[in-house]
């Protein structure tokens, strides 16, 4: 907060009236471009939060499928492919219209359009 005080000083000259008059590219230069990041990979696995859920609320809304080796799935928000872990099961096997979970000899499956 002090240092939008300092640059908002330096950017007003003494006699300007309005903040019509302020000096924009000298209060940009005295408080400096916030980094931002653009690039985000929507198909990144490893988020805790998928891994925190319960299989019993896990609902399948879509499928992307172009082979066995190539193919995701929308599982209750979280973009899944084969070997991600989510609700502490691994994605077995995307399919056309289901998806296969699997933890130890436990198998479960989600329907497109339905439930476990």
């Amino acid at each position: 907060m002090f240092l939008l005080v300092i640059a908002l000083c330096a950017a007003f000259p003494a006699g300007a009236q309005s903040i019509s008059d302020l000096n924009w590219a000298g209060f940009k230069e005295n408080l400096g471009e916030p980094e931002v990041q653009t690039h985000t990979d929507p198909f990144a696995s490893g988020v805790s939060a998928a891994e925190d859920l319960m299989v019993e609320d896990l609902q399948l809304s879509g499928i992307v499928y172009a082979s066995p080796d190539d193919s995701y799935a929308l599982i209750s928000g979280y973009l899944v492919k084969p070997g991600d872990l989510i609700a502490g099961y691994r994605v077995d096997a995307v399919e056309k219209d289901r998806v296969r979970l699997k933890r130890l000899e436990d198998i479960f499956v989600l329907v497109l359009g339905g439930g476990i």
